[in-house]
Parts: structure tokens; sequence; C-alpha cells
């Protein structure tokens, strides 16, 4: 009896962890709620397992080596490049991605926990934006910087889209054509284009992913929404100044006259002394923590001030790693990538469920949309960023696994 209640005790521990982790993901500190239930969950977990003796899925082990491998390169470069181990605060985080895992496949937590807490946490979103412009903000990001707060609104998006519960009437749809709109607006308040794309691709999936009737045609409809959206944020003069569409070919035509301080003329910069890096040491890299220096000793800075100078990433995940950790450091960043998203595959062929729902479909979209954001941002150069993703993915991964 008491290990019954031990384990239901463990159980709810990790549903309102899986909760807190979406709906408080764009509250300051938000994340220290989940940190505190999954470590109560844990040890409430632990001794029934212990007895148990069951068998951890072989799946779960790819997820413990995506995370070792990104361990064992960052720790190595920091080592190398002489630097303080504070280096090593983002990347110790993969290790919540197998823990994350093992937490959701024991307990066997309910997807309805992020489900639940996702919605919660757009509706925050949606709120801390309204409030911030209200009070004469220009770009609405919380505590966070726009384009961390609105990567961690697309986050949201997915899991309150994929991990949705199964039913036909009336009411899901309108639901998420709510939830879509609510992200939405965070999103344009937010004026950060480089969720544009992860957006489209939501919306992409959800009309065609999964479908084998009428695919054509719900594909169809899928282009044909997103060349309305398309179209609108160039004509709609609000909309094109929020997100900047109208400086476009001013941005770009500065780049060649040397001018690096609007976003994508700095980004062009960002990878072209990210690339001069890779060329330098295109094994090791430079350094994990080496790539604001390398910024500072650009030709864009010498002899001038300007706020390229303060950049410390590059923008880039790839180029990021790469110019940093070399080769390895690509290794790595495919590592983290690749093997949550094979497992996902897997539990969704495995599933057959015949919809793009579920909690594979979930982690998988999450992965898909962290490599389309990282092309714009280095998702893993910010705590929030990275965090939402090994907790998120992780827990899902967790749950399918339960099912496999």
């Amino acid at each position: 009896m008491r290990s019954y209640r031990r384990q239901d005790v463990a159980r709810g521990l990790a549903w309102l962890a899986g909760f807190s982790a979406a709906a408080l993901l764009v509250v300051p500190k938000g994340l220290s709620v989940f940190a505190v239930l999954m470590l109560a969950a844990t040890l409430a977990a632990l001794p029934d397992l212990w007895r148990s003796g069951r068998t951890i899925p072989r799946a779960w082990y790819a997820v413990l080596a995506a995370a070792l491998i990104v361990i064992a390169i960052t720790a190595i470069s920091t080592w190398t490049a002489g630097a303080g181990w504070t280096a090593l605060d983002n990347p110790s985080r993969v290790l919540l991605l197998p823990w994350c895992a093992w937490l959701a496949w024991t307990t066997g937590v309910r997807m309805s926990s992020l489900w639940y807490g996702a919605l919660a946490g757009l509706l925050i979103a949606f709120a801390i934006s309204i409030v911030q412009v209200w009070l004469g903000v220009e770009r609405a990001g919380g505590d966070a910087n726009p384009i961390v707060f609105a990567n961690a609104v697309l986050t949201l998006l997915v899991v309150a889209v994929f991990c949705r519960p199964p039913g036909s009437g009336l009411l899901m749809p309108l639901l998420l054509v709510g939830v879509i709109v609510l992200a939405n607006v965070a999103v344009i308040l937010s004026g950060s284009r480089g969720a544009l794309l992860g957006l489209g691709l939501v919306v992409l999936m959800l009309l065609v992913g999964g479908a084998t009737q009428y695919r054509w045609r719900r594909l169809s409809i899928a282009g044909g929404v997103l060349a309305t959206l398309f179209v609108t944020l160039w004509t709609v003069p609000w909309l094109s100044t929020q997100f900047r569409l109208d400086q476009l070919h001013a941005d770009v035509s500065g780049y060649a006259l040397g001018q690096v301080d609007k976003p994508i003329s700095a980004r062009l910069a960002l990878l072209s002394v990210a690339w001069d890096a890779f060329r330098e040491s295109p094994l090791t890299g430079i350094g994990i923590d080496a790539f604001e220096a390398r910024v500072d000793a650009s030709v864009y800075c010498r002899g001038a001030e300007r706020h390229f100078c303060g950049l410390g990433h590059a923008h880039n995940d790839l180029a990021q790693w790469g110019a940093t950790m070399g080769v390895a450091g690509i290794i790595g960043l495919l590592a983290l990538y690749l093997l949550p998203l094979v497992v996902a595959t897997r539990q969704i062929r495995t599933g057959r469920t015949g919809e793009a729902a579920g909690a594979p479909w979930a982690a998988g979209m999450l992965v898909a949309i962290y490599m389309v954001s990282g092309l714009t941002q280095s998702m893993f150069s910010h705590a929030l960023s990275t965090s939402a993703y090994v907790v998120l993915v992780g827990l899902l991964l967790g749950i399918g696994m339960r099912n496999e």
C-alpha cells in the first residue's frame, strides 16, 4: 500500500513539475519551481524503481548519450582554452534531458501536464506582452530579451498544438485557433522576425502533418494560409514596421558599406567573424567563451565604438559551436538535435496514430523549431532557451517511452 501511495505522490509531483515548466516558462525565475518539484518527484520515485527492477528503455540511452557528448565536448573545450568553469553553466543543463526523460518514464506522468501548462503559459505570455506594450515598451520580452521571449512563446505553442488531447468536436479546433492567436500576438509584439519561420512551420504541420486523406487539399490550404500571412506582413504598415521588414533592403545594402549595427548586417558580420575563427582552428575552435573577444578584435570594431562590438555570440548555433569548439562542437550540436529526433521519429512510427499529435510529435517538432530558430539565434547561448529545450524534449520523450 505504501508503495502505491509513493508512486501516486511521485506521479502527482511529476505532473505539477511538467505543468510548472510550461506555465511559468516566461515568468522570471519560473523554472526554479519546476526544479524543486522535479527533485521532489525524483526522490519519491527512486525507492520503488530500485525495488521493481524495471529495465530502462534502450531509447533512453540515446538521450543520455546526447547529453554526455555535449558535456564531454564543452568540458574539454573549457579545459583546453583555460576558461572559467562558469562557461559550463548553459551546457551543463543538458543533463536535464535524460533526467526529465527518466522521470516521465518511471512515473508515467500524463501528457496533460504539459498541455495545460502550455495553455497557461501562452496566456501569461500574451498578458505580459500586452502590458509591456501598454506601458510603452517598444518590443515585448518579459524579463528576457525579445528574441528569447518569442522563441519561448513558439516553444509553448508547439506543446499546446501537438500535445492536445484527441477530439473531433468543434471545441478543439476553436481552442487551437485561440492558442495560435495568443502566440501570434505575443510574437508580433516582441517584433522578433526569427520566430516567423517557426510559426509557419507549426501551422504547416498542424494542417498537413500525419494526414493520409486529402493531403493535397490540406497542403493547398496550408500554402494559402501561409501566403496570406506573408502578404499581410508585407502590406500592413504597422506589421511591416513592427517586424522592421521595411528596413530589410537598407539593412542588407548597409552591410556592403561596412555598417554592422542593424539586425541583418550584424548577423552577416558575426557569421564572417565565426567563419574566420573556425578556419583558424577547425578541430577545436577558439574556446568556448572566446567569441566575444574575437568580435571585439574584428575589423568592424577597430577604432570604433558601436553596438556590434558588445555582441557575445554568433546569432547562429552552427556558427557559434563551430567557431568556439570546432568540428567537435558541430558534432555535439548535431548529437543534441539528431539523437532526440531519432528517438521521437521511432516513437511516431511505433505509435501510428494517423494524426500529428502526441508526445513524440511534440518532441520532434520542438527539435525542428530549434533547428530553424538556430539559423538566426544562438539558442543554446541563453539559459531560458537551453532549459526549455532539455526539459520539455526530455519529458516528452520520456512520456513516449512509456507508451512503447
